[in-house]
Parts: C-alpha cells; sequence; structure tokens
C-alpha cells in the first residue's frame, strides 16, 4: 500500500532511488491506501482500501469518481457475453444483479426510425417500495388515456361485503360486490366515488329471509323511488349502479334472479 506525490526532489543517490521506489510502488498499487493521495492529478487512481473501491481523479482535478468494487469480479460493472469486458456493450449483454435507475436518469427508447421522437419509461416518486408484473404474454398494454379495443374478455373480481345494519362499500375496492343480508341494512354512500364507474352489488337473503334495504342519500333510482328488495330466503336481486359524480349514484335493481 502506497501512495506518492509524484515528486522526486533533489537528493543524493540512496535517497533518490528510495523515493523512486516509492513512486513506483504507489503506481503498480493504484495508490492503494486507506486515505486519498495528498496530492492529487487529474485522471489518477485510487485504490481506495477503506471503502473497497476503486476510484479515479475528474478531469478538473475536483472529485473522485468510482469506477467499481475491488473485490468482485469485473469490479462488480457489467460485462458482455462474448469478452472480459467492464461496461455493457453497445450490442447487448446480461444484467445478472438489479438495475438500478438514479434520480436523475430514465429509460428511453428510440424505436425503429432514428429521428427527433422517442417513447420515455418515466415513474411517479414512488413512497415506498414497488413491483410492476408484466403478463408472461406477448401482448401490448393498455393505456389509460388511449382509446383502445380489447381483444380478450376482461374480468374484475366480486367483493365480498360483510352484513352490518349499516354497510358502506369502498368502490375503490372493486367494481362489483356481492352482500348476502344478515341485516336489516342500510346501504350507506359508498367511499372513494368517482364519476365513471359502473358495476352491479348482488344482494343475498340469508336462509331466514325477509331482510329489507334503505340506501344513502347518494343512491339516484328511477323516478326517485327507492326499490323493495325481494324477501324470499335466498333470493337474488342485483342493484346495477354507475357514477354521475361524487354525490350521485344512478341505479337500478333487478329482482329475483333464479
Amino acid at each position: 500500500m502506497a501512495t506518492h506525490d509524484y515528486v522526486l526532489a533533489n537528493q543524493d543517490g540512496a535517497s533518490f532511488r528510495s523515493d523512486l521506489n516509492n513512486a513506483l510502488a504507489a503506481v503498480v498499487s493504484n495508490n492503494s491506501s486507506s486515505t486519498e493521495p495528498s496530492t492529487t492529478y487529474a485522471y489518477q487512481w485510487w485504490a481506495d482500501t477503506n471503502t473497497g473501491l476503486l476510484k479515479i481523479r475528474n478531469a478538473a482535478d475536483s472529485a473522485w469518481v468510482t469506477v467499481g468494487t475491488l473485490a468482485s469480479a469485473n469490479l462488480g460493472l457489467l460485462s458482455t457475453t462474448t469478452a472480459a469486458s467492464t461496461y455493457l456493450a453497445l450490442a447487448g449483454g446480461t444484467v445478472t444483479g438489479a438495475l438500478e435507475i438514479g434520480t436523475a436518469g430514465s429509460l428511453v427508447f428510440e424505436g425503429a426510425t432514428a429521428d427527433g421522437f422517442e417513447t420515455t419509461l418515466a415513474v411517479t416518486d414512488p413512497t415506498a417500495d414497488r413491483t410492476a408484473t408484466l403478463p408472461d404474454a406477448t401482448t401490448t398494454l393498455a393505456g389509460l388515456a388511449v382509446a383502445q379495443t380489447y381483444t380478450k374478455a376482461q374480468r374484475g373480481s366480486i367483493t365480498t361485503l360483510t352484513s352490518a345494519t349499516t354497510v358502506t362499500p369502498d368502490f375503490a375496492a372493486s367494481n362489483n360486490f356481492t352482500l348476502t343480508l344478515g341485516h336489516n341494512i342500510t346501504l350507506a354512500n359508498p367511499s372513494n366515488l368517482t364519476a365513471g364507474q359502473s358495476g352491479a352489488i348482488f344482494l343475498v337473503q340469508d336462509s331466514t329471509g325477509s331482510r329489507t334495504a334503505s340506501f344513502g342519500s347518494y343512491w339516484d333510482f328511477p323516478s326517485g323511488t327507492a326499490p323493495t328488495l325481494t324477501t324470499t330466503a335466498s333470493a337474488v336481486d342485483l342493484l346495477v349502479y354507475v357514477v354521475r359524480s361524487t354525490t350521485s349514484i344512478h341505479a337500478q335493481l333487478l329482482s329475483n334472479f333464479s
């Protein structure tokens, strides 16, 4: 481990030889030391044994730039599959660990034509660790603000509501719900109303039957009249709805399915 200021002063022969050997020792060891060289130069190497990193001085001789990890193969850098290389070649390669895009970076795709138009893959600043999973299929991803035609069936899960004297659906949880009535209920104004959401709620009588339902003020029915449930034991009614605004849900009851 050695560093040197690379200034060979006028001195007697033995001292000069010792000083030169020290300078050469610094060169061959990439200035390996737990502390940075006291005298620095642009593009100077430093094997930082304190952090285990290989560093190089920048062009302005104002800061160290980390190159890689001393104890790792290929300094922990990317390598091609065809040659020992410490970079990811333009032709591609295999990344065996996580590839993290920094705060100032993004993924930009040129497309088939090299022009001034690119597609940038961006993310909203996360507030926790997130995972986006792509399907195991050849497909085209849907966009929120793009008109599109689905060529396969799309399915919404049916969320089970728990019977109580007051039931408040969370419309952020699902579009479709099922509720087996064990009480005379009030179907309260749902939380998280967004205009344009539509769906259905299965209202199922329990084995006792005779359960009734009233509705919160946001529920709007044809002619302004709230419907009456089928009260036969195990009867199934279907309440279909579309959210018109954050305070209005247009709904209609389809009765007595069997």
